[in-house]
């Protein structure tokens, strides 16, 4: 790897990948703290709904200036080589990835109860913004921290306002 993006994030190692491109663990050399970067493929109808993504994402931020509902904040983005770039918070693996871990054997009663009031608590907050998610699955909801109950919701490039 050891590559770099924008001239500031130097690329450690793949996260996930997507039909929209991929997602990167990158170091930020501005801010001197990991961040996930997601570049975008270099598609006309990729180009676009990352748009979307990025008005949605950076409206919920400015009406969130606590970070209190459960939604993956943006950090910056850019264009570099034609590619969208978009830098988020680093969070961790995401609850597909943790009851996989499990070995599929289920979660306790109080764990899928603290997940599920911070997801109602993520749709609330859309939906009192007018924000659909669209793609709302176990692999769209990331754990914050390992070993932790805090979770939010990533992955805003099918999403829309209502209007």
């Amino acid at each position: 790897m050891k590559d770099h993006l924008c001239y500031r994030y130097e690329v450690l190692e793949p996260i996930g990948k997507g039909s929209f491109g991929q997602a990167l663990k990158c170091y930020d050399y501005k801010t001197n703290q990991f961040v996930a970067v997601k570049i975008i493929r270099n598609k006309k109808r990729f180009h676009h709904q990352a748009g979307v993504e990025l008005n949605i994402l950076s409206y919920l931020k400015e009406h969130d200036p606590e970070d209190a509902h459960n939604i993956i904040r943006i950090k910056d983005y850019a264009v570099f080589r034609k590619h969208l770039v978009i830098a988020f918070e680093l969070l961790s693996i995401n609850l597909y990835e943790f009851i996989k871990n499990n070995n599929f054997q289920g979660l306790s009663l109080n764990l899928i109860r603290r997940f599920a009031i911070q997801i109602l608590q993520a749709l609330k907050y859309q939906r009192d913004h007018g924000i659909i998610h669209c793609d709302l699955k176990p692999e769209n909801i990331l754990l914050k921290q390992p070993n932790k109950s805090g979770i939010k919701l990533i992955d805003y490039g099918s999403s829309c306002f209502q209007n």
